[in-house]
């Protein structure tokens, strides 16, 4: 069910639609550089639905090219989630 609507007003720079990976990285981010940040999830928690957009797949950098910058990303995100 998720949460009961509110009836007051927001003051919120960004809307994010979906709470998976990608939606709620974006969140984050955009969180962290000031931004006031509203996630709307059509699910009852977030990453419950599979995202149409990427296959869902957090890449551990192993097939890139060691030291590009694909593979240096990859390997700092993996990182950053555990």
């Amino acid at each position: 069910m998720g949460a009961p609507m509110s009836t007051g007003s927001f003051d919120i720079d960004t809307v994010v639609v979906g709470a998976g990976v990608v939606g709620l990285a974006v969140a984050r981010a955009l969180a962290l550089s000031g931004s006031e940040v509203l996630v709307l999830e059509a699910e009852d928690r977030p990453g419950e639905g599979i995202s149409s957009r990427n296959s869902g797949v957090i890449h551990a950098g192993m097939y890139y090219a060691t030291g590009s910058l694909k593979a240096r990303a990859c390997v700092r995100g993996l990182a950053l989630i555990y």
